[in-house]
């Protein structure tokens, strides 16, 4: 993961937490004496929905060797905005913690970029675009912060394993020639790995909440399918990245 992905990160965690406050207002952590839902805390169980925008994308290791012997000079991944839609469901553990389990649906693409030398041809610039349908089913515990009358903070920490749909339906239907138009590069479906997020909770006056949820995910299986070709035998290992900013509402 590059440095953009931090800086990405850390500029929409900044965002998250301004938020909170309100144009020309400080925050006010004593605010009115009695909070919206003040049992909200108090059930067991809680169900919601999610929405969000993420940036898939992916982290790699490349064979130098290879990339002199094939005049492969460099491989560039890139990503665009994706929509997700998910599940809550919630489950107290305490009075800080509780766990937290949110099948979600998501849609993406992701490229990577090579640019070659090759013999008769120059320099050269190929993108292949691997359009994802993803299912998430993350598994995190909650730490939530004293509430600060009707808002609080809070972090998460998780594993998830993620399904991948779309490439599951090309294994077997994509040409085989690297540079014909219809060839798509093919990626396992499955990958585990683990998230982390922090969030803001807003309690509202109807027994409910909203929050701003910002996760990154890091897939730990190597993704890529070899398939004997400069695109693919050249990448040592291919990882599967994800930032997403989410609003739930339980």
């Amino acid at each position: 993961m590059g440095k953009r992905f931090f800086t990405k990160l850390f500029f929409v965690s900044l965002l998250l937490l301004l938020s909170g406050m309100q144009p020309g207002r400080a925050i006010n952590f004593n605010g009115p004496r009695v909070p919206n839902t003040p049992l909200y805390d108090s059930k067991l169980f809680h169900f919601g929905f999610s929405l969000g925008l993420n940036f898939m994308n992916f982290s790699f290791r490349t064979d130098e060797i290879g990339f002199k012997r094939d005049s492969l000079l460099s491989v560039r991944h890139r990503s665009s905005p994706g929509f997700a839609v998910g599940v809550v469901t919630d489950l107290r553990l305490g009075k800080y913690f509780n766990l937290r389990f949110i099948p979600t649906f998501s849609m993406g693409t992701r490229s990577l970029e090579y640019t070659t030398n090759r013999t008769g041809r120059g320099v050269d610039t190929v993108r292949h675009d691997i359009e994802s349908i993803m299912l998430f089913l993350p598994l995190e515990v909650k730490w939530k912060a004293a509430r600060m009358n009707n808002h609080r903070p809070y972090v998460t920490a998780g594993f998830q394993y993620t399904l991948d749909m779309a490439n599951r339906k090309i294994e077997n239907a994509s040409a085989s020639d690297p540079n014909s138009p219809d060839y798509k590069m093919k990626l396992s479906p499955h990958d585990v790995g683990v998230t982390v997020g922090v969030g803001w909770d807003f309690f509202l006056p109807y027994n409910n909440k909203v929050a701003i949820e910002l996760k990154a995910f890091f897939g730990f299986m190597d993704v890529l399918t070899r398939e004997d070709n400069m695109y693919t035998d050249q990448i040592d290992r291919l990882n599967s990245r994800m930032l997403q900013l989410s609003v739930t509402f339980e």
